[in-house]
């Protein structure tokens, strides 16, 4: 509720998961949920996307962890790279962690794009096309694994024959499916069969034309798709607090793009006013990435106190 009036946007958080110690991570899905947010997010990467030595995280393992010391919060990555893990091992992965979490997992799923970790670890880096018809055909044998099984999938790379997935997962059909995508071609495939599209923060500027290609396909198939966005957020409860989140923010998060043009910065009630504007433009959620400094756990707690307005 703003102003009065209801706006349905949902708040998730990006956790600190490079080049920080695992008690910062702990401590953000822990200031996550006291402040009343909506869902927290790791991401799935094996190196440092910034700085390929830097420490990070491993994301399934992290988010089984926070599971476990949270009880309210949705859970999930942005996004699981596909060609990580076999099919098969990534549906008990999900069954499982819904159970241990209460139903709360959330799956995101993406084709990949960081050639270094590919070569890093001995994944082959196919072509854009190649990547993008096994991400389909992965996410099609997912949610029939999702379903329980016996499974047989017989496709150009993945083949699946008598396969289960059992217990299946606590939501039913399953967890809700969101893809992060730029590309037209997957944003079309999101469309047609997962449940939410998550805009990436350099699409932002063209966020019409982007999800009009993901609400098409979705009106094709008789279906609606959720758009979230991976956003910068860089707000305060104070004016003080306000101009230090943007000052850190535009000098670890410029790799976001501008982030006054992009994102959602300011004191809170001119911060409230930019969210029901992208509200207007069909945004369901936002999937916040918050400055990291010392001040952090202000910054989120400042993020808390905004969505605790709608």
């Amino acid at each position: 509720m703003w102003l009065g009036v209801e706006v349905g946007v949902e708040f998730g958080l990006i956790l600190s998961q490079f080049g920080c110690r695992w008690e910062h991570t702990e401590s953000d899905a822990r200031i996550a949920e006291a402040s009343g947010l909506d869902s927290i997010w790791l991401v799935d990467h094996l190196l440092g996307t910034m700085d390929p030595a830097g420490d990070v995280f491993e994301a399934w393992t992290a988010l089984s962890y926070l599971a476990g010391v949270t009880g309210r919060v949705r859970l999930g990555h942005l996004v699981n790279c596909v060609s990580f893990r076999n099919v098969g091992v990534l549906a008990k992965m999900v069954a499982t962690v819904d159970h241990a979490s209460g139903g709360r997992v959330e799956v995101g799923l993406g084709a990949g794009w960081y050639e270094r970790e590919y070569e890093a670890f001995g994944y082959e880096f196919d072509s854009p096309g190649v990547r993008v018809a096994y991400f389909e055909e992965y996410l099609d044998a997912l949610v029939a694994l999702l379903g329980g099984g016996p499974v047989n999938f017989e496709g150009e790379y993945i083949r699946l024959e008598d396969a289960y997935c059992r217990p299946g997962p606590v939501q039913q059909p399953h967890p809700p499916i969101t893809v992060g995508a730029g590309g037209p071609r997957m944003r079309e495939i999101t469309g047609r069969k997962a449940d939410a599209w998550n805009c990436p923060a350099s699409r932002i500027p063209d966020l019409e034309d982007a999800r009009g290609v993901v609400t098409a396909a979705a009106a094709g198939a008789g279906r609606t798709v959720r758009t979230t966005l991976q956003v910068p957020v860089a707000v305060g409860r104070t004016d003080e607090e306000a101009a230090a989140a943007l000052e850190v923010a535009r000098v670890h998060m410029a790799w976001m793009g501008d982030i006054e043009s992009v994102g959602v910065t300011g004191k809170i009630g001119a911060a409230a006013e930019q969210v029901a504007a992208l509200a207007d433009h069909g945004v369901d959620g936002l999937i916040a990435v918050v400055p990291g400094s010392r001040r952090r756990p202000e910054f989120i707690e400042a993020y808390g106190e905004l969505a605790a307005g709608f």
